[in-house]
């Protein structure tokens, strides 16, 4: 994919990283994974994103992984490289080395650390940051998860970043879960591609033009999603499983359901401060994915 701006976004995998017994990322099943999500319909992965545990891996290990997967002939134009950093100089270095790697396009979160810090503070933040990499021809997603970061990327955040630097800010990613700032997105930036972090938002946000969704869902069920972009029926199963995997974890309990579809347990492993779920949460995920999907269709 050249993520080609006169198509759609489409499915990005919000890939999750394996881990060996030794507690190192598992290069040969996260590149068999990318491949599988990839023939599945995704059209990109994004490495290094909270699903794939980023702010508990070194930018070493970012590289190996991303080393590892365009060794096995995926495109690096496929990798989306995740830059979840506060100090700037890293911030800087990490995406220059992504554009060295190939990668065309960053997801880029704000400086997350101190709290309660003015849209300003931020805003100067992201301005030297977007002029030090600007040379690189990066493409930015910017990353507004605040449940996670307690630093909010706003609609008028993005568009003064926009207006600054046009040529560079290409999209958001919404993980927020609220569907009013998401709509708000996509009505005030049409030109952007706005992407759909909570899938039970997908459909709606589809509807007025979304472009796409960087997904954790499309870990293990891609398929569910890429209807939705088709413009398939809705199949309320979408939510029922979201809502599921909010009782617990999500990123634990996002690898919990790759390992078991994939009948591979070493998915169940996370690195610290996570932790993989209990075999007691392990059996209730996997019940009630089994239970929800018996059936093509509910």
């Amino acid at each position: 994919m050249t993520f080609d701006a006169t198509q759609p976004f489409g499915i990005s995998a919000a890939l999750t990283t394996p881990f060996t017994s030794a507690g190192n990322i598992d290069h040969a099943l996260l590149v068999a994974h990318v491949k599988n999500v990839l023939a599945k319909g995704c059209n990109s992965v994004t490495l290094g994103g909270t699903t794939g545990e980023g702010p508990s891996l070194s930018q070493e290990e970012k590289v190996a992984a991303h080393n590892a997967i365009t060794a096995a002939g995926v495109p690096a134009q496929k990798i989306v490289f995740a830059i979840l950093e506060s100090a700037l100089p890293n911030a800087v270095a990490h995406a220059r080395q992504a554009a060295d790697l190939g990668s065309t396009h960053i997801l880029l979160a704000p400086p997350f650390y101190f709290k309660g810090v003015a849209d300003n503070g931020q805003l100067v933040w992201f301005r030297k940051m977007l002029t030090e990499i600007a040379p690189s021809g990066l493409k930015v997603i910017l990353y507004h998860i605040p449940q996670v970061t307690a630093a909010p990327v706003t609609p008028d955040m993005v568009a003064e970043l926009k207006k600054d630097f046009p040529a560079m800010i290409c999209g958001v990613k919404d993980s927020a879960g609220q569907w009013e700032n998401t709509e708000e997105l996509l009505k005030r930036f049409p030109d952007l591609d706005i992407l759909i972090g909570d899938e039970r938002l997908l459909a709606r946000g589809v509807a007025l033009g979304g472009a796409g969704a960087i997904s954790g869902v499309a870990n293990f069920r891609p398929d569910l999603l890429t209807d939705i972009m088709a413009q398939k029926p809705d199949d309320p199963r979408v939510t029922d499983l979201v809502n599921a995997l909010l009782e617990y974890p999500v990123t634990p309990a996002v690898k919990a359901l790759v390992g078991h579809l994939d009948q591979e347990q070493s998915w169940r492993e996370a690195r610290a401060p996570l932790a993989g779920l209990t075999p007691e949460q392990y059996q209730a995920l996997t019940k009630r994915y089994n239970d929800l999907f018996a059936s093509p269709e509910r």
